[in-house]
């Protein structure tokens, strides 16, 4: 067992899950990136989460992957933790990356499952087996995102590989159940739990969790900062009253891509979004319209969208 990967600190708070600037070349936009980067620092996450879904992660190719977490690592230069997203949807590219990714310096690696195929629980285990021993000295956590893999691996599987693999520390839980996060924490010995539902992050610290694994962040890191800075004061009303922003702010784009939503809502604020990757969609112009009324019809969610100076 890695002492590194089994007892160094993990990142508490709010990690935001960076989505990806592109040159109008369609490739990764490093100046971009520094400017993005910055501002989610400044503005007070307490960690990044990189190439996972709000990073278009799966839509790039692998020398990508590994140039983007090697410009990432060297931008954030250790202000903060950095979780790099290895997955992929077979087993020897998850292993590629999980080393490069640990070689640069990344402080944790995620995993989504294997897509696309069914497998077993016992072919589960081998991958994120083979991943973790991959990068020893680097603690790892699973990635379940049912939404987008299109099935859950669920508590009992994750429990039993988190007890197999000595450096799978815990998970990032992308789905609207809080009491599926309880039976996590639940345990005698239990993990470290991030959730990825940008709505649960109070209801997450209150049972518990480490924090979570934000798209939003993005947008209005310093709404999500204020959250996780209203909890550990005690300030329970006034967290609450910054949860419920977020979730209106959520709301807003119901029904629209959600990416490009989030990339439109930097742009909002002056800073890199642009669109997604082909294949995802970009807002079209009537989306645009839509999300723009939305915000426009709640003038204290505007608040927290100004321009950045």
């Amino acid at each position: 067992m890695s002492t590194t990967a089994t007892q160094a600190p993990h990142a508490q708070g709010v990690l935001s899950a960076l989505v990806t600037p592109y040159q109008s070349d369609g490739n990764p936009d490093e100046t971009a990136l520094a400017a993005l980067i910055d501002f989610q620092i400044s503005h007070g996450v307490d960690g990044l989460f990189i190439l996972g879904t709000s990073g278009e992660g799966l839509l790039l190719s692998p020398d990508e992957r590994k140039a983007f977490t090697e410009a990432a690592l060297k931008l954030v230069s250790s202000r903060v933790p950095v979780v790099v997203h290895c997955g992929a949807a077979d087993t020897a590219t998850a292993v590629e990356l999980a080393r490069h990714a640990a070689g640069c310096g990344a402080t944790a690696l995620a995993s989504l499952p294997p897509l696309f195929f069914p497998y077993t629980p016992e072919s589960q285990l081998t991958h994120f087996t083979r991943i973790a021993e991959a990068a020893p000295d680097c603690a790892h956590y699973v990635y379940d995102n049912p939404d987008r893999t299109g099935y859950a691996l669920g508590p009992d599987l994750v429990i039993k590989m988190i007890r197999e693999i000595p450096n799978l520390r815990g998970l990032k839980d992308t789905g609207d159940s809080l009491a599926r996060i309880t039976t996590y924490l639940s345990q005698p010995d239990p993990p470290i739990v991030y959730t990825g539902n940008n709505v649960l992050l109070l209801g997450a610290l209150t049972m518990g969790a480490a924090g979570a694994v934000s798209t939003l962040a993005n947008v209005v890191p310093e709404l999500f900062a204020a959250i996780v800075a209203a909890h550990r004061q005690e300030r329970l009303a006034e967290a609450r009253d910054l949860q419920l922003t977020v979730a209106r702010l959520q709301a807003a784009t119901a029904g629209l891509p959600y990416i490009a939503s989030a990339k439109h809502l930097l742009d909002r604020r002056g800073l890199p979004g642009g669109a997604p990757r082909s294949p995802l969609p970009a807002l079209s112009p009537e989306q645009r319209a839509t999300l723009d009324a939305r915000l426009a019809a709640d003038p204290a969610l505007l608040t927290w969208l100004q321009p950045v100076d």
